[in-house]
């Protein structure tokens, strides 16, 4: 399953009590089972995780009018974080909203309980190819738990995943 099969069944059943890495979805803290989320595991140092997800994104076909300039300041504006974001199921890009004791009240605490792995995350690489990277290492890390192979071989192997799945790059 993929992260949302897994938290779609963990909010169903009890057939699953831990997704250790899993993406954090903020509207899955509401369900009629709630999932609770908290910082990324760690044996000691900071937490360790991937940032994904989402922004904001202008179009080169967009007109840039006032229109559209109005939109986004009220989008990013304080009041929208705190309030309109996260009403809708939203993760706000504001710290300040992800601090506030009444949005946190309305989330079960996601986001105060995981603000630590997202604030030391790594941003999730953009080169074409790095889902499918994910989807292969991710395999690869099962086989390799299962089998309990050697930890250096696996990241050996992971890095050299992680290589190819980069585009060739060209010199001038």
């Amino acid at each position: 399953l993929n992260p949302i099969g897994l938290l779609d069944l963990m909010g169903q059943s009890d057939d699953i009590h831990l997704i250790p890495l899993v993406y954090g979805y903020v509207n899955y803290t509401r369900a009629a089972r709630p999932v609770t989320f908290r910082d990324a595991p760690r044996a000691g140092g900071r937490p360790g995780s991937i940032l994904g997800g989402t922004g904001i994104a202008i179009s080169r076909r967009a007109v840039v009018d006032a229109a559209l300039r109005e939109h986004l300041l009220w989008l990013m504006s304080e009041t929208t974080q705190r309030g309109f974001i996260p009403d809708h199921d939203g993760q706000p890009g504001l710290r300040a909203a992800w601090a506030d004791p009444g949005v946190n009240a309305a989330w079960g605490n996601f986001y105060r309980d995981t603000a630590a792995t997202l604030e030391a995350a790594t941003i999730r690489p953009r080169h074409d190819g790095y889902i499918a990277f994910q989807s292969r290492a991710s395999a690869y890390l099962r086989d390799v738990f299962e089998a309990r192979r050697p930890a250096a071989r696996a990241a050996q192997a992971l890095r050299a995943m992680f290589e190819a799945s980069q585009p060739e790059r060209t010199t001038a």
